[in-house]
C-alpha cells in the first residue's frame, strides 16, 4: 500500500463539508441543499426542539451525554448476520422494513471501507450489500435524490449524524420531501477521514494495511483492526504515532461535530456505551422515538436485550485527558515532539486505564464529553465566525463544567 510521507497542514480557509451527499446528487437545485447543511443550521439545539418540542436538559447529566430518548439498553443478536461488522441489528432492522412493507427503500452505502458508495436498496441482497462500517466521510445522501426521482414515500435512511442533521433539516424546509415518510437509523460517529488519510493512517499503525477489512477503538483502550482471515490486530491507543492524531489527519468537518451519538435519528446503534464484549456482538441502543420502537419491534424476538453497565466515573478521567487533547488542538505542531510509547508499555497503560477507567456509559460519557470539549475549542480557535452556529448550548455549559476557558486562554494557548 502506498501511502504519503506526510499529510499537508489543514486549510482552515476551506467551507467545512462532510460531504453528506444531500448537494451531490442532480435532482434538486444545489443551492436547495445547501440550506440545509448542518454546518450553515448548526448541531442539535432548535432541530432537537423540533423533532422532540424541545431541546435536551443540561441538568439532566444522561441527556447531556446522550441525547433526548425513550429508553436505552444493550443488546445482542441471538444469531449474527454474518459478514456484520458488529451483531447486524442495523442490518436486521433495514432487512426487516423492507420485508414487512414499512419502507419501499434503504439509503445506505455500499463499497468498501476505503471506497463506499450511496445506495438504495430496494432488496434483501442490496441491503445485505451495505453490511460493515466503512470510518471515511461517505455521499450517503445522494441515495436521496435517487429515492425522490423514484417516486418512494417511505423510506429508511442509515446515517451519521452529518447526513441525519441535513436530512432532516430538508426534510421539514423543503417542500421537495414532505410527502415522503421517514425512519431513520443513527451509528455514532467521530472522527471520520478522507479516503487518502484513511490509507495514510492504516499503514502507519498496522503490520497488514493490505488486509485490513475493518477497525474500531474500543473499551480496552485499544484499536482493534479486523484483517481478512478473521485475524485481530490490536494496537495500545498510547502507543499511536502522534501524528496520526493531529487536526488535519481527521476531517475539520468532524472536529466540527458535536453530536456523537446521532441525537436526531429515531433510533441510534452503536457499540461504545455497551460492555466491551472479545467478539464484537454487544451492542449498545438509544431508541429516541415512537418510530425508533417500531424498528427495534421489527427485531425484537431475534434480539436478547439487558440492561446498561455502568463501572467507573467519567469524569476524573476527562479531566485527566483533557488538557492535553485540547493543547494538541491549539497547537498541533506540539505532537511532533512526543515520542510515540513503545508498544508494551502502552499494552500496560491500556490494561491499567480499563480496570480504573470509566467502562459501560460512563465509558460513553467519556467519549462524548471529550470529543465535545475538544470540537469546542477547534472551533472556536479556527473558525471563531461560526461559534455560535455550530456549538449547541448543552455544550457551552459542558465547557463550563470543565473550565475550558482557562486552558484555552492560557499564556501557552495563546502562543500556540
Amino acid at each position: 500500500m502506498e501511502t504519503p510521507r506526510k499529510i499537508a497542514k489543514p486549510s482552515f480557509d476551506e467551507p467545512l463539508c462532510s460531504h453528506c451527499g444531500l448537494c451531490m446528487g442532480n435532482a434538486w437545485p444545489e443551492e436547495e441543499s445547501l440550506r440545509s447543511c448542518v454546518f450553515n443550521t448548526g448541531w442539535l439545539g432548535r432541530h432537537e426542539e423540533r423533532l422532540f418540542g424541545r431541546r435536551r436538559n443540561p441538568a439532566d447529566e444522561d441527556e447531556l451525554a446522550f441525547g433526548i430518548c425513550r429508553s436505552r439498553f444493550n443488546a445482542r443478536m441471538k444469531t449474527p448476520v454474518e459478514g456484520a461488522q458488529w451483531g447486524g441489528i442495523i442490518t436486521s432492522i433495514a432487512v426487516r422494513a423492507l420485508e414487512t412493507g414499512l419502507v419501499e427503500g434503504v439509503v445506505t452505502l455500499h463499497g468498501t471501507m476505503l471506497h463506499p458508495k450511496a445506495a438504495l436498496a430496494k432488496t434483501r441482497s442490496e441491503v445485505l450489500e451495505g453490511r460493515g462500517n466503512k470510518p471515511v466521510l461517505s455521499p450517503t445522501l445522494m441515495a436521496l435524490h435517487a429515492a425522490w426521482r423514484a417516486g418512494l414515500k417511505k423510506l429508511l435512511v442509515i446515517g451519521a449524524p452529518c447526513h441525519v442533521h441535513a436530512l432532516r433539516d430538508f426534510h421539514a424546509s423543503s417542500p421537495l420531501l414532505r410527502e415522503m415518510e421517514l425512519h431513520v437509523v443513527g451509528i455514532p460517529c467521530t472522527d471520520n477521514l478522507e479516503s487518502a488519510h484513511l490509507r495514510w493512517v492504516l499503514g502507519h499503525i498496522s503490520k497488514s494495511p493490505d488486509t485490513i477489512t475493518s477497525m474500531e477503538f474500543m473499551q480496552d483502550y485499544r484499536v482493534h483492526i479486523k484483517h481478512t482471515g478473521k485475524k485481530i490486530e490490536k494496537v495500545p491507543f498510547f502507543s499511536l504515532p502522534a501524528d496520526v492524531q493531529r487536526p488535519g489527519v481527521f476531517s475539520s468537518s468532524c472536529m466540527s461535530c458535536f453530536d456523537y451519538a446521532n441525537g436526531l435519528a429515531d433510533i441510534t446503534v452503536g457499540y461504545f456505551g455497551a460492555p466491551f464484549s472479545k467478539d464484537w456482538k454487544t451492542q449498545w441502543v438509544i431508541v429516541r422515538t415512537e418510530k425508533g420502537d417500531r424498528l427495534f419491534d421489527l427485531v425484537r424476538e431475534g434480539i436478547d436485550t439487558s440492561p446498561e453497565e455502568k463501572g467507573g466515573n467519567a469524569v476524573p478521567s476527562v479531566e485527566a485527558s483533557m488538557e492535553a487533547t485540547i493543547r494538541a488542538v491549539l497547537d498541533p505542531e506540539s505532537l511532533a515532539a512526543r515520542k510515540k510509547l513503545p508498544k508494551a508499555a502502552g499494552n500496560v497503560l491500556c490494561l491499567i486505564s480499563a480496570l480504573r477507567g470509566p467502562k459501560g456509559i460512563e465509558f460513553a460519557r467519556y467519549s462524548i464529553h471529550i470529543h465535545a470539549l475538544r470540537n469546542y475549542c477547534f472551533v472556536r480557535r479556527h473558525t471563531p465566525e461560526k461559534f455560535d452556529t455550530l456549538v449547541p448550548e448543552h455544550v457551552r455549559e459542558l465547557a463550563k463544567r470543565y473550565r475550558i476557558d482557562r486552558i484555552f486562554d492560557s499564556p501557552e494557548a495563546t502562543e500556540g
